[in-house]
C-alpha cells in the first residue's frame, strides 16, 4: 500500500497503531433471539437452566433390572416396558424385570439396565448370562450439564456450532455485545 506523503499527515501505518494503542470497548448489549447470534459476542455466561440429562434414563435398548436379582440362573419375568416419554408406573417388584428403551426414565428400584444382546428370551422371562456392572448403561442425571452450570462463557464468539446447545437448554433470547460499527470514506 502506498504511504502518504503528504507533510503532517499520518502514514497509514502511523495511523493504524495509534487506533490499536486506545482499543475501544464496546459495552453496548442488546438481547437477540437465538437463530440470529451467530457471529455476535455473549455478554454475559450462558448457565444451564435445567440438567441434562433432566433425568436418569437408559443409555441402552435392554432390560431393567434390581442387581441383587441378577445371582439367579432363573430367567426374571417381565413387569412391563418403559419407552423414552412413557415411563414405566411404579416401582419394579424384587425379582422382575422392565423391558427399557434408550432415553428411557430409570423406574423406582433399577439400578442396571442390561443390553439387549446380552440377554436371552425365554418362555418364563429373560435370563442375563453375561456378568454385569451395578449402575451399567445408566445416564445419571446431570451426568452432561448440571443445573446452574456455565455452558458458555462471556465473551465467546458464537457460531453456529454453539446455538444447539443453548437451543437444548431451552434459551431462545440472548444477551450480546453490539457489533462494532465501522465507517470508511475517502477524501481526496
Amino acid at each position: 500500500m502506498s504511504q502518504c506523503q503528504v507533510s503532517g499527515l499520518l502514514s497509514l501505518d502511523e495511523a493504524l497503531e495509534k487506533l490499536l494503542e486506545k482499543p475501544v470497548a464496546i459495552t453496548d448489549t442488546l438481547s437477540i433471539p437465538l437463530h440470529k447470534a451467530a457471529g455476535y459476542i455473549l455478554s454475559e455466561h450462558i448457565t444451564s437452566p435445567l440438567n441434562v440429562p433432566p433425568f436418569d434414563n437408559s443409555a441402552m435398548d435392554g432390560y431393567g433390572v434390581r442387581y441383587t436379582d441378577l445371582n439367579t440362573q432363573s430367567p426374571l419375568p417381565i413387569a412391563g416396558k418403559a419407552f423414552a416419554g412413557v415411563p414405566f408406573e411404579g416401582e419394579l417388584p424384587q425379582g422382575q424385570c422392565v423391558r427399557i428403551m434408550t432415553g428411557a426414565m430409570i423406574p423406582a428400584g433399577v439400578d442396571t439396565v442390561i443390553m439387549q444382546e446380552e440377554t436371552q428370551v425365554t418362555d418364563n422371562g429373560i435370563l442375563f448370562p453375561h456378568p454385569a456392572k451395578l449402575g451399567q448403561n445408566i445416564r445419571r442425571i446431570g451426568e452432561d450439564i448440571k443445573q446452574n452450570d456455565i455452558v458458555l462463557a462471556a465473551g465467546t464468539k458464537l457460531s453456529t456450532a454453539q446455538l444447539p446447545l443453548i437451543a437444548s437448554l431451552g434459551i431462545a433470547n440472548i444477551n450480546v455485545y453490539r457489533k462494532l460499527k465501522v465507517a470508511v470514506f475517502f477524501n481526496g
